[in-house]
């Protein structure tokens, strides 16, 4: 039987965290912690882990088991936000956050990469992809837009073939 294992446990809330589209703000709140650890600890260095408390109040929110959260990594479902919106659905303070615009990653990944505007095109400027953001999300801010897209895993980021200082983006 294995043991609680830090650097597990740490992988699978930095996982679940990122598939639940909830902000840091409000993710470092329900557990506990300040940002600035946070963003430490997912700087996934492995001289940085969350404690036993930080753990347990992680897979509470999240409806997984302790045991099983920190001795094999875990895959989180697809559709965690949903799942997640269910389960605390009476918790007026996690529906509220889970029902709010959820992060600008979250909608890159989940969303945007889905989009049949976006995917009908080979490669958009960051105009044109704040304009699709909108179209589901009026009144979100995209101040980080194009630093969140350079960061994502679904994303190619190129440099435009005639203009200086813009990037052109698509799907990977």
């Amino acid at each position: 039987m294995k043991t609680f294992d830090a650097n597990i446990a740490k992988i699978n809330i930095l996982n679940y965290f990122n598939k639940c589209g909830i902000t840091i703000e409000a993710f470092v709140n329900i557990i506990g912690i300040s940002d600035r650890w946070f963003k430490l600890v997912s700087s996934l260095k492995k001289d940085y882990v969350f404690d036993v408390e930080t753990v347990k109040k992680s897979c509470n929110f999240f409806g997984v088991d302790f045991h099983k959260f920190t001795t094999t990594i875990c895959e989180p479902p697809t559709n965690l936000r949903e799942i997640l919106q269910k389960k605390h659905g009476k918790n007026p303070e996690y529906s509220k956050i889970l029902h709010d615009i959820p992060s600008l990653p979250f909608i890159i990944d989940n969303e945007l990469i889905y989009d049949s505007e976006f995917n009908s095109t080979t490669e958009v400027e960051v105009k044109a992809i704040k304009k699709i953001i909108r179209k589901y999300y009026p009144k979100i801010e995209l101040t980080n837009l194009s630093r969140t897209l350079q960061k994502s895993e679904f994303i190619e980021c190129k440099p435009h073939p005639t203009k200086k200082n813009t990037n052109i983006y698509s799907k990977k």
